[in-house]
């Protein structure tokens, strides 16, 4: 059992491109005239594209017989079934998670898998199977979708 995707949504959204260009101009712009650094405005778009990176970058998702795999650029994160707990399901986007509740850790322990490309209702279904059904939180149940 194999299910691959990726998800891009700057490619499905491209008028929200320009509005990351644009806010991160603007903010090089501000940090250059108040500080009066090229160095710190360089660093202010370097963060903010990075921050934005999952909407500006495709991501490539893999759920295999061993885990859960996100890759985008150079990074890789990796989660095995086993080390997994929870899996809380928004309308674009499902958390796996290695906590059984809620946790500020969520977003860097567990893994944000979005939807977005991909076939949800075999995605989500292979998610069930393998996090554990009674392990499933659905967004709308008390807890916020991620």
């Amino acid at each position: 059992m194999e299910v691959v995707w990726t998800a891009h949504p700057a490619r499905r959204r491209p008028q929200d491109v320009f509005l990351v260009g644009a806010v991160v101009l603007v903010s090089m712009w501000a940090v250059l005239v108040t500080l009066g650094s090229a160095f710190l405005a360089a660093l202010a778009a370097v963060i903010l594209v990075v921050a934005v990176a999952p909407f500006l970058f495709p991501t490539r998702y893999r759920l295999d017989d061993d885990g859960v795999e996100e890759r985008r650029l150079w990074t890789r994160k990796r989660r095995s079934w086993r080390d997994l707990r929870r899996l809380q399901v928004g309308p674009g986007a499902a958390l796996v998670s290695p906590f059984a509740r809620p946790s500020f850790l969520d977003r860097h322990r567990g893994v944000l898998l979005y939807l977005d490309g991909a076939d949800r209702d075999r995605v989500v279904a292979t998610l069930r199977a393998r996090v554990g059904r009674d392990a499933v939180a659905e967004a709308g149940a008390g807890e916020a979708a991620p």
